[in-house]
């Protein structure tokens, strides 16, 4: 079966995060023949944007959760959720 992998950086985006997963979670769902991950980057936010991809994370195997300790722009968080 294929895998489909989508990156998303997150910075300071708190009150966006779970929807964002929700609505993504129904497009990934649709596509029968794929696997599906989703991989959240926290761009260093201080908000409860860490707390939330964690939580997220854990309730569904399919959502990975990758931390950086600073902000270090959305094409180094693009990199770091490919790799």
């Amino acid at each position: 079966m294929k895998k489909i992998s989508v990156v998303v950086p997150m910075y300071y985006e708190e009150e966006v995060a779970e929807e964002c997963y929700i609505r993504m979670k129904k497009v990934l769902e649709d596509l029968k023949d794929y696997e599906h991950e989703i991989i959240f980057v926290n761009d260093g936010s201080r908000d409860a944007s860490a707390g939330i991809i964690d939580r997220m994370s854990m309730e569904n195997e399919n959502i990975k959760a990758v931390h950086f300790s600073k902000n270090y722009g959305h094409e180094a968080a693009m990199i770091a959720g490919i790799d």
